[in-house]
């Protein structure tokens, strides 16, 4: 991709999941399914629907696509790690409260069974109905029962007299229902109305997936401090008093941190995903412009009260790998020093045992050198001897045993001397 085209593609983003204008009541349906290894399969299953209707399908690369149908439309977006396929009939007449089919799968006509049969992973399905101006004496145990659900949280919208009802539940159908009633709204700001809400509960959701992960690693990461918390008191008792135990600690300690990787492996991602998509969920409810409605309890503080600790425990979870990371560090530079201190003392007490040998071996050395000169001087004497008898000694006033005791100090000397310039020619031939 050359820069004009990846100009256009980031400019084009901006533009990529337009939401239209949503007039009048209606529904709208989105099924977000997790993105595994079946994206094509996705794409055949949502084309072969097109094609049977005689519509275009959609580009492979294509991240969203609109298509509208005689009383329907059809929304497909694909994201990092999901998609969703969403389903939307608007232009109804509810003059107050919601349609008298809300929530009704069975009296839609929209074609719910074959979106939910896709060919993926159903992560979330969310209902939202859009009516008329909130009806007189709503309060929450009607809604309860409306909204199928244990719990209802509510809020004014920016002008202060339409409603916004979320369950936060799934009801019997696999829903998350979410009812919207509409007093003067218009049709352009109910499409971004809309677009909120329905990224506001898929990421509310997906944001949960971080805690679903710590909850499953967080009995690891407990039993990995408590193994690093014994490893640590053990090396500080072999600081203080060496011993043979730094290799046992070593193998413990590096098992412990692959332990760790592992879970971080794992985990990494998704609390950074996490992460993101809290920040996300911040934003679209921000701009909901949210208000208090007398006898419901707010979105905020529901959220604030069920779903913060848990995305607390989230941040909490990565705090404490990185700080059992660091620890793990600390506690391997430790056993590196204590295993340098360990072979500096052997190499010592080898380096005074070498030198002890060394000695040993000179002394010896020059014991035998002393003993070579002896011998090859006993030798030369001997030989001395031979020579000397045949000359006419006895003539000459001479006893033969004068001459030999004459050439010791001559013998020795020369051997002596000969060894001596072996020796010498060694040292400078190293």
């Amino acid at each position: 991709m050359n820069k004009t085209e990846l100009r256009r593609a980031l400019s084009d983003e901006l533009h990529a999941r337009a939401f239209h204008e949503f007039d009048g009541a209606g529904r709208f349906i989105r099924f977000v399914f997790l993105t595994d290894d079946n994206l094509s399969a996705m794409h055949d299953y949502v084309n072969a629907f097109l094609q049977e209707r005689g519509k275009p399908p959609i580009e492979p690369e294509s991240k969203f696509a609109r298509i509208g149908f005689d009383d329907f439309a059809l929304r497909f977006e694909r994201h990092t790690e999901f998609l969703s396929i969403s389903l939307i009939e608007k232009g109804l007449a509810a003059k107050a409260g919601l349609l008298p089919d809300a929530f009704d799968k069975s009296q839609t006509r929209l074609p719910l069974d074959w979106a939910g049969a896709a060919p993926a992973t159903l992560f979330h399905a969310i209902w939202i109905e859009i009516g008329g101006k909130p009806p007189r004496g709503l309060d929450p145990d009607t809604m309860l029962t409306v909204m199928d659900s244990r719990a209802v949280a509510a809020n004014r919208l920016g002008d202060g007299t339409s409603q916004l009802h979320f369950a936060f539940d799934i009801d019997k159908n696999g829903f998350s229902r979410v009812a919207l009633y509409n007093s003067d709204i218009t049709a352009s700001r109910m499409g971004r109305t809309v677009q909120r809400v329905v990224e506001f509960e898929t990421y509310r959701l997906l944001a949960m997936l971080g805690f679903a992960a710590v909850q499953e690693n967080s009995q690891k990461l407990s039993q990995i401090e408590t193994e690093v918390g014994k490893l640590t008191t053990q090396l500080a008792v072999q600081i203080k008093n060496p011993g043979g135990e730094v290799e046992n600690l070593l193998s413990t300690l590096s098992k412990q941190a692959a332990d760790l990787e592992d879970i971080s492996s794992q985990t990494s991602y998704r609390l950074s995903a996490t992460t993101a998509y809290e920040s996300i969920l911040g934003d679209r409810l921000e701009g909901l412009r949210l208000s208090r409605l007398d006898g419901f309890q707010g979105v905020r503080g529901f959220l604030n009260r069920r779903m913060t600790p848990a995305m607390d425990s989230c941040r909490a979870f990565a705090e404490r790998m990185a700080s059992l990371s660091e620890r793990i560090g600390r506690a391997g530079d430790l056993l590196q020093t204590q295993t340098e201190m360990i072979i500096q003392r052997q190499n010592r007490d080898l380096l005074r045992s070498m030198n002890r040998r060394a000695k040993a071996q000179l002394h010896l050395q020059q014991t035998v050198e002393r003993l070579s000169i002896a011998a090859v001087t006993y030798y030369g004497v001997g030989l001395v001897g031979y020579l000397a008898l045949p000359l006419p000694l006895d003539a000459w006033g001479i006893d033969l045993l004068v001459v030999k005791a004459a050439s010791v100090p001559i013998i020795a000397f020369f051997v002596w001397l000969a060894i001596h310039r072996v020796k010498q020619s060694l040292k400078s031939g190293d």
